[in-house]
């Protein structure tokens, strides 16, 4: 298996459940802004588990970390993770302008950005590790 794909495996396997966890808590979050504490805890904890698994795989790409011979091996791999730091901030940007009340506006922008930072950090990684493996 190319290293590249380990990277773009990794992004995804990173954003999607990290984005399921934001709109169930941004949901809960719209329903009673009071809870925030607890709400952003249990977010924290689902995506701690959620990242297990990208990160074994982004170790063991930088543990067979060599250069690719051209760059079309990197075409597919470097789309992959390009969509996925694309479509993380334009989801969570969505979540946060639908069906949100005045009252809470301050607790979900937070959220809304404290959940970038975590969806983006993966993809983010990978995007450079494709970049380490340039010819």
């Amino acid at each position: 298996m190319n290293t590249a794909f380990l990277f773009a495996a990794a992004a995804i396997l990173a954003v999607l459940p990290i984005l399921f966890l934001f709109k169930l808590n941004m949901e809960k979050i719209k329903e009673n802004p009071s809870e925030i504490g607890s709400i952003q805890t249990k977010f924290f904890i689902g995506v701690a588990i959620s990242e297990v698994i990208p990160i074994i795989l982004i170790v063991f790409g930088m543990m067979n970390l060599t250069p690719v011979e051209s760059l079309n091996e990197l075409l597919v791999p470097g789309i992959i993770v390009i969509f996925a730091l694309i479509f993380a901030p334009f989801f969570i940007f969505l979540q946060r302008f639908v069906g949100a009340p005045e009252e809470s506006k301050q607790a979900i922008t937070t959220f809304s950005m404290i959940g970038l930072a975590l969806a983006n950090a993966i993809p983010l990684i990978s995007f450079i590790s494709l970049i380490m493996l340039m010819p």
